[in-house]
């Protein structure tokens, strides 16, 4: 009884004293702030200051407004995308075709004071003044991968604001407003070119990143059922409908920090496919990254598009619009390691002034801005000019060798499909034994159709043998070695350009040819990097 009382005791007198400090810190509260509280203060201001513009934008309370009525048409507010690490590529292609559409046309350069194109991370942005202006982006540009249009964006003339989106209900409901203000129903007809209205299939393609709303799958689920409420012609998955006549139309919703974009995607077909390549071989080139290489070599894009602007506008502009410069045969293109074939067929269709977007159906399907007779139109001009290149300048040479008799059979019948098999020269064997690269016979018989370009400048772009889906053995440094030991003990008479890309920096560097990265990007899942430059000659290697 003693033990238990003298706990009691313990036990509440200790109740006691804690309960009076309590109380003292309770009424000190204010004259006296604990050290901890001010640190969290500070701590808090600090990362208030350190925030960025665009995070105090974001962190800022903003009142939504319903957008005004307002039609969605032209000028665009045009997004090209690209392969992470082409964007100075993409934008001096972009910036050539800006400048044949603001030369002495005061009505289009009016349009384009506010719009001019700068790099944004994963492409180029600009203003697209029409139409006749977008199908040209998607004739000529060779190093994008899409063309979205923007349905709503901040500080552009014309389009309803960014929004913001915490839930699925204000989601639904802002959407709901973006449909209505921009009259989703009269351009989003499922008809080309017309103003009757079919079935259309829509498909949304979701990204979050930051954001409250992180389901992608139910973002698509909510504003696909927007959209169905609001458009009659929308085809649902109950719907019963022909896959054959049904056109489809992508949408892509962006979310970053809970403000929501809206895009329409202006071909299903990504540009870098440019459709002839039908036979593949092992480990493919892609078509944009074959064409970026070609461009750091110093082959670079140089459109007739006199005939294009001819079909819109008077003739005192076409006039005035600059000469294409020669695309003549003073540089020979090399490709030893051909493949499919996406490097000599890239340069052969650049070095002829082919389009890269030639194959592609007509833009914006499913909508009424699709104009089929234009764009066949704009096509037959673009292959006339070529043409007429053809027979005023010198015959364009391009060479490719391999020593797989597999890949020499999918080249050929790529190029033959490309309509630049006329333009190349296979050979099958080693780059070692090549025409270009050997020396010629001291009898100075000529044993070769390539033979009368030795003397020439040359330009070799190659893709070597490299990732997971070659074997081991061919992705030792040793190949590398040898195509630089070939290259300059050819630099003697001639000067010799080159562009290769790989995926080690350090086997190439080691090589022994003095190249410069031009770019890095991913390729396949691999971080891939290219390098080009000039090779000094011979005689000047110490």
């Amino acid at each position: 009884l003693f033990g238990r009382r003298h706990h009691y005791a313990s036990t509440s007198s200790a109740w006691q004293n804690s309960n009076d400090v309590h109380q003292s810190q309770w009424k000190n509260r204010g004259q006296q702030p604990r050290k901890q509280t001010i640190d969290k203060i500070s701590s808090s201001k600090k990362k208030r200051k350190e925030a960025t513009p665009k995070q105090r934008q974001h962190q800022q309370h903003v009142t939504y407004t319903k957008p005004k009525s307002q039609q969605f048409q032209a000028p665009f507010s045009a997004f090209i995308s690209c392969l992470p690490g082409l964007e100075p590529l993409l934008l001096k292609e972009v910036e050539y075709l800006h400048s044949h559409w603001s030369s002495n046309n005061d009505h289009t350069a009016s349009k384009l004071s506010k719009g001019q194109p700068y790099i944004l991370r994963g492409g180029v942005k600009l203003t697209v003044p029409s139409l006749h202006h977008l199908y040209i982006l998607h004739l000529y540009v060779g190093t994008a991968s899409h063309i979205y249009l923007r349905l709503n964006d901040d500080n552009v003339d014309g389009l309803p604001p960014l929004f913001r989106a915490r839930g699925f209900p204000e989601l639904q409901r802002k959407v709901k407003d973006l449909i209505i203000s921009q009259r989703w129903d009269e351009w989003l007809t499922g008809h080309n070119g017309g103003k009757e209205k079919s079935l259309v299939n829509v498909q949304v393609h979701v990204t979050t990143s930051k954001s409250k709303l992180m389901h992608t799958k139910a973002i698509e689920e909510r504003v696909k059922q927007t959209i169905g409420e609001l458009i009659p012609n929308i085809a649902s998955d109950g719907n019963e409908s022909d896959e054959a006549t049904t056109k489809t139309v992508r949408l892509m919703t962006r979310i970053d920090r809970d403000v929501v974009q809206l895009s329409l995607d202006t071909s299903l077909t990504p540009l870098h496919r440019r459709g002839y390549r039908l036979k593949p071989h092992r480990a493919p080139l892609r078509e944009d990254l074959a064409y970026a290489l070609l461009m750091s070599g110093g082959l670079m894009p140089c459109w007739d598009l006199r005939s294009q602007f001819s079909i819109n506008s008077d003739e005192s502009f076409v006039a005035d619009l600059p000469l294409p410069s020669s695309r003549g045969t003073n540089r020979v293109l090399f490709d030893p390691f051909c493949g499919s074939g996406t490097i000599a067929i890239e340069g052969a269709s650049l070095q002829l002034g082919l389009p890269p977007g030639r194959f592609h159906p007509p833009p914006m399907e499913g909508t009424s801005f699709c104009n089929p007779a234009l764009w066949e139109e704009m096509k037959s001009k673009a292959m006339m000019s070529v043409s007429r290149a053809k027979q005023d300048d010198d015959p364009v040479c391009v060479a490719a060798g391999d020593i797989d008799p597999k890949a020499l059979d999918a080249a050929k019948a790529n190029a033959k499909r490309a309509g630049v098999d006329d333009c190349i020269d296979f050979i099958k064997g080693s780059f070692v034994s090549h025409p270009l690269l050997k020396q010629q016979s001291k009898d100075g018989k000529k044993t070769n159709v390539l033979d009368d370009a030795t003397q020439q400048s040359l330009l070799v772009v190659a893709n070597p043998p490299y990732g997971k889906r070659v074997s081991p053995d061919e992705t030792k440094s040793t190949i590398y070695r040898k195509l630089a030991n070939a290259l300059l003990s050819s630099s003697s008479s001639r000067s010799i350009d080159c562009a290769i890309i790989g995926k080690d920096l350090r086997i190439m560097r080691e090589a022994g040819m003095p190249l410069d990265v031009a770019f890095s990007t991913k390729h396949g899942g691999l971080n891939v990097a290219a390098m080009a430059g000039s090779l000094p000659k011979s005689n000047d290697i110490s």
